[in-house]
């Protein structure tokens, strides 16, 4: 390869450097390739995480709800019985 190459002259020797600046092109675009699918994964990961966060917070919301609802009721209810008592 090395004689075809030195036949060639300059172009073999323009042609060698092309094909090492492509191979370097290359391997950087898969370290690229492989940076960029990191991410992706830590962003679904992370979007993940706050969906999760966020239904834990709405079912907080929620039971905090019912409980202030079920509070709400039982004070009516002893409200209601002291009345009554009182009118006894």
């Amino acid at each position: 390869m090395e004689q075809e190459l030195l036949k060639l002259g300059i172009a073999g020797i323009i042609c060698v450097v092309l094909m090492y600046q492509l191979h370097k092109s290359e391997k950087r675009e898969e370290k690229k390739d492989l940076r960029i699918q990191l991410l992706e994964n830590q962003l679904i990961e992370s979007y993940d995480e706050r969906i999760e966060a966020a239904d834990r917070i709405g079912n907080a919301i929620h039971d905090s709800a019912t409980a202030s609802n079920n509070a709400a009721k039982a004070l009516d209810a002893l409200v209601y019985e002291v009345r009554k008592n009182n009118h006894v």
